[in-house]
């Protein structure tokens, strides 16, 4: 085996040539690269690293031999390590038990992949449906009805159903190889477990420190927001074997399919306290070698500016939770703000002083970032819930109901959790559809959590960070309810898609800048073109001049929200003239029942709407 010194710019195991370069950072002294083949339990090659291949604190050397088939890792003082430039994580009984768990390892290479003539959809923020989801937790239920439960193949076979949905973006939680249950023991610097959930500053129920291993009594990890294999998908994730094949590929299908589909992924990541170089290599393998669309990026302030910066990934979308529009004109650069899900919440259950910061937040939509809204996410409350419990319901989680977000805005419409009530459920009904209306029909890009339009329930637990059972998985079963909701959350987008004023690139500034007689916004209350903003008022028509965002229509959108608990009159502008004799509104949807339905009268140009009912209408002017 001739080995030479490598390349240190070059990270990880890359094919270069006839040879296999292997880059590593250490701070020790020496490092032991070990190759394995897929049969013999200990190394079969152990290539003693020292001064002659280190540069800085990087090892690297090249070896000129023929690797197909062999896995490795490294060896610092005694222990294994797997590499975190490693391409794949595999777990194989081949390999026998490391410090008393399954030693894990990384191939060599992987295998060709075919791409065909796979094209990023490239898809405008403007004109995106974004649908987060957790890639187990989505379809591992009996009633999801695919066939590969809970994987990227299950993501697959789901695709019509987001086409008949319309979603655009999926956004996936953590589905990068991490650690769930604590057989990982090769972690590099061992500090498996940072990153959110649980309460009070602990991490599944406990608190850690460096170098400590899970106890027995540990939870699962199910959402995965903690130290990783940043480029490794999640071999738990596929329903290839990892012990028989190149799982990755799987993951590879999935993107090309939701391509093929004219859709886009979008990956979340949870960075603690990684380099930023590192971070920067991270975004740039899974962009260049997976196809993936965007990051939601949890990461420092300095890896957030650089990540901007790079002209590599300009057309990438990048979600942070927070970009000031400030440093630059970065439309790629989108905000992910608790911002609207909190005001959206209170307005939703009536409280006093919402409608301005709610009508403000609904038309943000800034010219050098983007804006995703949501009411609803993992970290919280299904919609469902939101609208069933006062309070959380955190006690399976086992740390005495401390853990999750205290508060939540929520309100369970006169009675705490699951009730037989025809009353209490027909008002939960109105205010699921209500809360989509807030979310689809608002500026920015909308995004909706899995299950929520089908009224999936976590029974009141607000942070199931360690449930992977039936409390986090989504239920498919669906009732009469839960199909209403599917049906008005599929019409609110295509509404949406429809006109094009209801997805615009730029923020409408409430003017009348095509001099028609209609600014492209504008508020109405009891009085046309004009509403109060006092503490107690909870009801508004918001109304859209359509011909803003197509030249070639004339059509006005009017939505008329009322959070109030009575029923109010809102007025609509005039419209027609003796040319247009039977020009008018026209009712499209309403969030109410039969008997709740919003109603116009033509002599006083009002259109009356029941108690806690969002009512969307069309008109047709006649231009000036």
């Amino acid at each position: 085996m001739k080995i030479s010194k490598g390349n240190p710019a070059i990270f990880g195991c890359n094919k270069i040539n006839n040879s296999y370069v292997f880059t590593f950072h250490s701070k020790e002294d020496t490092v032991v690269l070990c190759l394995f083949d897929a049969i013999k339990k200990r190394p079969k090659h152990k290539i003693k690293l020292d001064e002659t291949y280190k540069t800085g604190e990087v090892f690297s050397c090249s070896v000129d031999e023929n690797l197909t088939g062999y896995y490795y890792c490294y060896e610092e003082n005694g222990v294994y390590v797997v590499d975190p430039y490693a391409k794949s994580v595999t777990g194989c009984e081949n390999f026998g038990i490391h410090n008393g768990k399954e030693l894990h390892l990384s191939p060599v290479m992987l295998e060709d992949y075919d791409w065909e003539d796979d094209k990023l959809p490239k898809l405008k923020l403007s004109d995106s449906i974004f649908y987060k989801l957790s890639v187990r937790g989505f379809t591992k239920s009996k009633t999801s009805k695919v066939k590969a439960k809970g994987t990227f193949a299950g993501v697959i076979e789901k695709i019509p159903y987001f086409k008949e949905l319309g979603v655009t973006t999926l956004e996936l939680m953590p589905s990068y190889e991490y650690d769930e249950t604590g057989h990982f023991s090769q972690f590099k610097d061992n500090s498996i477990l940072s990153g959110y959930g649980g309460g009070n500053g602990h991490i599944y129920g406990k608190k850690y420190a460096s170098n400590v291993e899970l106890e027995q009594d540990a939870k699962v990890n199910f959402w995965g927001y903690t130290k990783g294999f940043f480029m490794a998908p999640k071999a738990s994730f596929t329903s290839i074997s990892s012990k028989s094949g190149d799982y990755t590929k799987e993951f590879k299908d999935m993107v090309k399919q939701l391509h093929r589909n004219n859709m886009e992924l979008v990956m979340e990541m949870f960075f603690d306290n990684e380099p930023v170089t590192y971070i920067i290599d991270c975004i740039r393998y899974w962009k260049l070698n997976y196809h993936v669309d965007g990051f939601h990026l949890y990461c420092s302030e300095d890896a957030l500016m650089a990540v901007a910066r790079d002209p590599l990934i300009a057309d990438t979308k990048i979600i942070t939770v927070f970009w000031n529009g400030e440093r630059g004109n970065c439309k790629h650069m989108v905000n992910y703000n608790s911002d609207f899900r909190n005001c959206a919440r209170k307005f939703l259950k009536g409280d006093e002083n919402m409608l301005e910061e709610f009508l403000r937040l609904s038309r943000n939509n800034p010219e050098n970032s983007g804006c995703i809204n949501y009411i609803a996410n993992n970290n919280g409350f299904t919609l469902n819930d939101l609208v069933s419990y006062d309070r959380k319901h955190n006690e399976q989680n086992g740390e005495n109901n401390r853990d999750g977000e205290n508060f939540n805005y929520s309100w369970n419409c006169g009675e705490e959790g699951p009730t037989r009530k025809r009353k209490v459920t027909s008002l939960r009904l109105k205010q699921i559809k209500n809360a989509m209306a807030m979310v689809i029909l608002s500026a920015g890009t909308p995004l909706i959590y899995s299950g929520d339009e089908f009224a999936n329930s976590q029974n009141g637990n607000n942070n199931p960070y360690c449930q992977d059972n039936e409390l986090s998985w989504v239920n498919w079963r669906t009732t009469k309810d839960a199909e209403k909701i599917l049906n008005w959350t599929k019409e609110l987008i295509q509404f949406r898609k429809k006109y094009n004023i209801m997805h615009t690139d730029t923020q409408l500034i409430m003017s009348d800048r095509l001099s028609c007689g209609y600014p492209d916004l504008s508020y109405h209350g009891s009085n046309a073109w004009y509403v109060g903003m006092e503490t107690y008022n909870r009801t508004v028509g918001v109304m859209y001049a359509d011909f803003y965002g197509d030249e070639k229509t004339e059509n006005l959108i009017y939505v008329a929200y009322n959070m109030h608990w009575e029923t109010h009159d809102l007025a609509l502008p005039k419209i027609g003239d003796k040319k247009h004799k039977k020009t008018g509104w026209s009712i499209i949807m309403c969030s109410g029942d039969k008997n709740e339905n919003a109603v116009i009268n033509v002599e006083k140009r009002t259109v009356t709407v029941a108690p806690r009912s969002v009512a969307v209408l069309v008109g047709n002017p006649v231009l000036k």
